[in-house]
């Protein structure tokens, strides 16, 4: 368990600083090292939704700029109460290096809980012999999140659909298909229509969100300029239950705002 310290240091201070503990570990950026590195679960805030139920948001930092991690869900990759456990990522990408980023992975999956919910939920990773914990709770002034969409260029999160007649949504709760039927080595397409409103254009990224191993995109990051359909084709290297993200967002800085981008999630079950 990671502790911080706090307390005053200042010229006059009465008290030594106290050891308080939290569960999230301090790093520099001396710590961000091509291998070898923590992957970190992050809390970003809570959202207070329209139907009186709340969506509490997380993300994580990868501390290694050319490894990726796997960490199946299980002993060490869970969250508690468990009745909320399975959303979050197993396969770890690695630190993007985007300016601004701060090598954080944002609102890669939310979880949404009764609007009376009170307790605290936990997203614990554990790696190379260090355990890392994101608390959340929803009654904490200082993480609650609105959609500052005046302040972003992007003004409207698009709408996400899967086929004509499939799920479809906007904002980082979008809709989930699923599970869908692939073959080892056999190129899968991912299809999704984007709605883009008013917005003049986004990009639609795609990210191996769950799985056991390597997955290659024919295109990862799609440059979308009118509304429509738009496909990647997606190679497999081992069988098992694959989650695939989609995250459309016209400007990083509406990301890095927490507002007005979309998530999708596509389910995709692999055979030889």
């Amino acid at each position: 368990m990671a502790s911080l310290l706090c307390g005053s240091t200042g010229v006059g201070a009465q008290e030594p600083p106290q050891r308080v503990p939290v569960d999230w570990p301090q790093f520099r950026p001396t710590t961000v090292l091509a291998f070898g590195e923590p992957v970190i679960p992050i809390f970003e805030g809570w959202i207070p939704n329209p139907d009186g139920t709340i969506t509490l948001s997380f993300g994580y930092f990868n501390l290694n700029t050319e490894e990726t991690l796997h960490i199946p869900l299980g002993p060490d990759n869970y969250i508690q109460p468990s009745e909320f456990d399975g959303l979050q990522p197993t396969f770890f990408e690695v630190a993007p290096l985007e300016s601004g980023r701060q090598l954080r992975h944002e609102s890669t999956f939310a979880i949404t809980v009764p609007g009376d919910f009170r307790d605290t939920l936990v997203w614990t990773l554990r790696l190379r012999g260090e355990e890392y914990s994101a608390p959340a709770r929803a009654d904490h002034d200082e993480f609650d999140m609105e959609d500052f969409e005046s302040l972003t260029f992007a003004p409207e999160a698009p709408v996400l659909s899967f086929g004509e007649d499939g799920p479809s949504g906007r904002g980082r709760r979008g809709p989930t298909t699923g599970p869908l039927s692939a073959r080892v080595g056999e190129p899968f397409p991912l299809s999704i229509a984007v709605d883009l409103l008013s917005r003049p254009s986004t990009t639609l990224t795609w990210y191996h969100h769950q799985g056991p191993a390597e997955v290659t995109f024919s295109r990862k990051a799609i440059e979308v300029e009118s509304s429509g359909e738009v496909t990647t084709m997606v190679t497999f290297s081992e069988p098992g239950d694959y989650v695939f993200r989609a995250t459309a967002l016209e400007h990083l800085g509406a990301l890095m705002q927490h507002c007005c981008w979309t998530n999708a999630y596509a389910r995709v079950r692999v055979t030889r």
